[in-house]
């Protein structure tokens, strides 16, 4: 699990904004020999003491800390969702480009067969964050009480 603590500094209307008070997430052991090297979790967000907006799943106030977190494999799996079926989808409009072309025209047809895959895949990636997503790839809020809720974060 990578997981960061933060501040409340400010909350209304269902939101909260908080502020990421440490350098280092996930286990600690990124650099280490055997650590995975994986980049940290407030590394994601550039960098410690930034203010994010997030959905306030809780009613928080300002003062209040928190645990943000993200699951083992969330960011595998979004990037496998977005890279992997982008490749998969541009390859694919590339080889029934070039194999629908009449000769003379592969190149072209193979290149419009291209945009094509990355448009597709741009609309099911569309389509997909807008009927919610995966909720398991989403940030988590958690208080000290244990309590957790998903929340969708946008930076502020």
């Amino acid at each position: 699990m990578i997981e960061a603590m933060a501040v409340v500094v400010r909350a209304g209307d269902g939101k909260i904004w908080a502020r990421l008070l440490e350098r280092q997430g996930g286990c600690g052991h990124c650099d280490e020999p055997g650590g995975c090297h994986a980049p940290r979790f407030t590394e994601m967000f550039k960098g410690h003491g930034r203010i994010f907006a997030l959905d306030d799943p809780f009613g928080l106030g300002a003062g209040e800390r928190i645990r943000l977190v993200v699951d083992d494999g969330a960011p595998l799996r979004a990037a496998l969702a977005s890279y992997g079926l982008g490749t998969a989808m541009i390859l694919a409009g590339a080889a029934l480009g070039v194999w629908l072309a009449p000769p003379g025209w592969g190149d072209l047809v193979a290149g419009a067969g291209v945009m094509s895959g990355a448009a597709i895949t741009a609309g099911v990636l569309r389509w997909h964050a807008r009927r919610g997503g995966a909720p398991a790839w989403r940030l988590r809020i958690e208080r000290d009480g244990g309590e957790a809720a998903g929340c969708p974060g946008r930076r502020a």
